[in-house]
């Protein structure tokens, strides 16, 4: 991780078991990286088993600390066997990142119910069973974890070629608040992260220049990349934010502000000045 000290005592996980779900994706696995170089204990879960095996070479744990599910999620039998994976080995985990989710860019009126089901599906239901699923291990273990949703801008930022992506993540961001207070009472924190745009999705094209276009439209002007996103699900995650549920953070240089710009009022940049 390029720009983080993920190796200082508050960023350690170890003896810690984190489950990560779409990890072969360009989010899954800067997660899967971080939390392997903090210490922690990992299980990998993917509809892709060719990217799974993959990442697995690719952070070179020993056994004990790594193991892979390839998981449909779309499948309710599928996410059953990725929970039972998890309890049968480990009892509960203490970290879940609910990460896998689907953005097919389409018109409200030609997305046909199919489409609609399969983002529901793999964006809210899958989340909904298996933070039910492994927030009731944690419950029953003792285990005071933290549970977080990999969410996006889109919750309040309409986005007209991807409407049914936008209601799946404001329902997401909702499911995240009630999970915060059915499981707060066991010591759990359920929280989420909207991550800025990164390039590197398999399951999206974008045009030429697409991230600098972004990048220029934000307030800090920067391309977003993985690890901003990582830095704060790890914090979420971490004994530094023992206080938090419930919440969501936008690791999106800004992007997400309400804001209405014109050309003709756009306030120019405060020139240097000296003390």
């Amino acid at each position: 991780m390029q720009g983080r000290d993920m190796t200082s005592p508050r960023w350690r996980f170890d003896g810690r078991k984190v489950v990560i779900t779409g990890a072969a994706g360009v989010y899954g696995r800067a997660m899967s990286r971080a939390f392997a170089d903090a210490g922690a204990a990992l299980c990998l879960s993917d509809v892709d088993a060719a990217g799974l095996d993959a990442l697995a070479r690719d952070l070179a744990l020993p056994a004990g600390r790594l193991r892979s599910q390839v998981t449909d999620l779309t499948q309710e039998a599928s996410i059953a066997a990725l929970a039972r994976h998890v309890t049968d080995d480990w009892g509960a985990p203490d970290v879940l990142i609910n990460n896998a989710g689907l953005y097919p860019f389409a018109g409200l009126m030609e997305t046909d119910a199919a489409t609609w089901d399969r983002i529901m599906g793999v964006n809210v239901r899958a989340p909904f069973l298996l933070t039910q699923a492994l927030g009731r291990a944690m419950a029953e273990k003792g285990v005071k974890g933290s549970i977080v949703m990999i969410t996006s801008t889109a919750a309040d930022v309409l986005r007209l070629n991807g409407v049914p992506y936008c209601v799946s993540k404001r329902a997401l961001e909702y499911l995240m608040q009630g999970y915060a207070f059915d499981l707060g009472r066991y010591g759990i924190r359920v929280n989420a992260v909207r991550p800025g745009f990164a390039e590197g999705s398999k399951a999206v094209s974008f045009p030429p220049g697409y991230a600098d276009v972004v990048a220029e439209a934000n307030p800090l002007g920067r391309r977003s990349e993985p690890e901003d996103m990582v830095a704060a699900v790890m914090f979420l995650c971490s004994d530094a934010a023992a206080s938090l549920t419930g919440q969501v953070i936008a690791a999106d240089n800004g992007s997400a502000i309400n804001r209405r710009q014109a050309a003709a009022t756009q306030s120019k940049p405060l020139a240097a000045t000296r003390r």
